[in-house]
Order: structure tokens, then sequence, then C-alpha cells
């Protein structure tokens, strides 16, 4: 895929080809001319840019905030307390959270990485109080969208209920580095990708009391790729990740732990497709990539609705692929499938040894 997507740039073609047009690239997180260019016009948002809550920079990488929560639409606000599952460990990890300034609300932040400054947004749930540690989400875009319009997929009205923190991070010209696979303009020019992501999760620990041993990452289809890189190459820092309409591109991916993996695949995705093309995987391929590597036996059994899981594995994690009927961008589907639901129920249980 390297060959298609570097050098003929096949990827952007498909786009094209699916969405009828030639997909824009917005180069920043608020841009509002292509909020849902990742195909499938079903599932496109739009709107405005998260705006930001309150937030009060800390000492090292300084993050520097604008907007207001006031400027957000209402779905959007941060509302609701921790819940957490029964599945959710039960020891709170000793954190000195004395620096720690984010505060409940939605912020519009950049730190500089590999001499670029670098965009993400964050939301904070109104439970937070910063007095005990709390998880880490890390939710990537697809190719050609941007931070606001993955902020519109479920990830935050989740935080709000379960006590957790969101971040959505922004793509250079709207695209990661993924490895292999995927794709766009950071894949062709090799941007540092994974250590921004690396030094967003070390900003988010010096803004945040963030528990180290719960931090997560899920992402939609290049942001899937960035997904399953995370997996291959930093299981140290990754408790589990949810790859979401995405193969795994990262070559060769030798990760340092068995972890935790939570592929959503769709049957009528044609630019990733369930059964494979264009290079990509299949669906039953990754899933039995990702078993072989986390030492797994036996047969998967169903676990969640439209999901089977494998979970006899070292270190006690679970692989598990849920199949739906629905195209690329497939958080809004036709059966009613929650993404963020079914996958916080495993990223919940599972933290860091």
């Amino acid at each position: 895929m390297a060959l298609l997507s570097r050098r003929y740039g096949l990827w952007p073609v498909l786009l094209a080809l699916h969405c009828g047009s030639a997909p824009e690239e917005p180069n920043s997180l608020a841009n509002d001319e292509t909020p849902g260019a990742e195909p499938g016009s079903d599932a496109d948002p739009s709107g405005g840019a998260a705006g930001g809550g309150e937030t009060n920079a800390p000492d090292g990488e300084t993050p520097s905030s604008s907007g207001g929560s006031e400027n957000l639409p209402s779905d959007l606000d941060p509302s609701g307390g921790i819940g957490g599952g029964s599945g959710a460990p039960s020891e709170v990890p000793e954190v000195d959270c004395s620096s720690a300034t984010l505060e409940p609300g939605n912020g519009e932040l950049t730190l500089e990485h590999d001499g670029l400054t670098r965009e993400y947004l964050v939301h904070v749930p109104d439970s937070y109080a910063g007095s005990s540690p709390v998880p880490l989400v890390v939710d990537m875009h697809g190719l050609t969208s941007n931070a606001t319009a993955q902020a519109r997929f479920g990830w935050r009205e989740k935080a709000d209920a379960e006590g957790f923190i969101v971040v959505h991070p922004q793509g250079l010209n709207s695209s990661w580095n993924g490895g292999e696979l995927c794709c766009g303009t950071s894949q062709d020019n090799g941007v540092d990708d994974e250590g921004f992501i690396l030094a967003l999760v070390e900003q988010m620990k010096r803004d945040a009391c963030i528990d180290d041993k719960r931090v997560y990452a899920t992402g939609l289809s290049n942001g899937g790729a960035m997904s399953h890189l995370l997996a291959c190459n930093d299981a140290d820092v990754f408790a589990a990740v949810a790859p979401v309409s995405m193969s795994n591109g990262a070559e060769p991916c030798e990760p340092s732990r068995p972890i935790s993996v939570v592929m959503t695949r769709g049957t009528d995705d044609l630019l990733v497709p369930y059964g494979g093309g264009f290079l990509f995987p299949s669906a039953a391929e990754d899933f039995a990539g990702w078993a072989e590597r986390n030492g797994c036996s036996g047969e998967p059994v169903p676990s969640a609705e439209l999901c089977e899981t494998v979970s006899q594995c070292d270190g006690g994690v679970e692989v598990t692929l849920c199949t739906l009927d629905a195209g690329h961008v497939l958080y809004d589907n036709p059966q009613g499938f929650s993404v963020p639901d079914v996958v916080w129920a495993t990223f919940e249980r599972y933290s860091l040894p």
C-alpha cells in the first residue's frame, strides 16, 4: 500500500470517487469549510470549532488556549458525573496533582513538537475536580477530517458520563503518518505524528490529574491507523486501543507487552473493505494478527452486541472485532451501535501492568 498511497495518491482519489468531489485538506482543527470530509455524507458532521473552557498553561511545553464554552453547541457542553463500570480498577494510584491547571469545559490548545505548532481539543467533564487521577482517551480523526468533526462522534458525552478526559488532536493537513497503509501528506512527508501523540499525553499529564496507567487511544480511518501504530510501538504508554474502520499498517508490529485491542469495521466500507482489498488486510486478518501477537488461544465468542472476542490471551488481555452493517464512517449506523459505549466497556477494565 505504501506504493499506492505515497507514489500514486490512491487514497485521495478513492475519497474523491466516494464523495463525488476531491476532498479539501483543512490545516486547522477549527476549519469549518470541510468539517466532515471523511467520506460518508450521512455521517458527516458540521458546525463550528469546539471552543475552550478556562485553561491555565503550566510550566514546560506551554499550550495556548482560545475560545469559550459559551460558543459550543449545547450538545457538546460538559455535564454529568463520574460513572465507571464494575470492572474499573478499584485502586486509585498516587499521583501528584498539585500542578494540574485544567478545569471543566472545552479547550483549544497547542504545543510545540518537532519544530511545529500542533493543535488539539480537550474536553474535561464537570465531575473533574483535579484532586484525584482520571483516565485519558486520545481520539484521532480520519484523513481530510479534523478534530472538531471527530469530537462529535460521542466520546465527549461518554467522558461526561464516566468521568474521564478526552483529547482530540489535529493532524497536519488533516492527515496522520499512521504506518505503511495510511496516509496523505503527513505520511508522504514522514511527519512524526507518533512523537506528537506521545508528547501530547505527557502534556496532558502536566495539565491535568491523569492516571498514567489508564491512557487509551482510538480513532477513525487514518486515526485508526494511528491507534494500531501506537499499540504496536507504545504499549508501555497505552493500556488499550480501539481502531475504527482501518487495518493495521504498522511494520514491524512488535508490542512490548500484550495489549487489548477493540476493532470496529463496517461490511459496506468501500475504502477499507471488510473482506480486504486495495492491499488492506481484511477485518478477519487483523483480528487474527492481534490474537497471534497477544498469544491468544481458543475460538472467538460473542461478546457485546455485534462483537466477538478472544480472551484467552497472554497478560489477561483480549482482542475484539465488532462487525456493523455500515460504511466507512460508521458511528451513526442503522443498528444503533455506540462505538464509545462498547469500546469504553473494554477500556475501563484494563490498565497498564
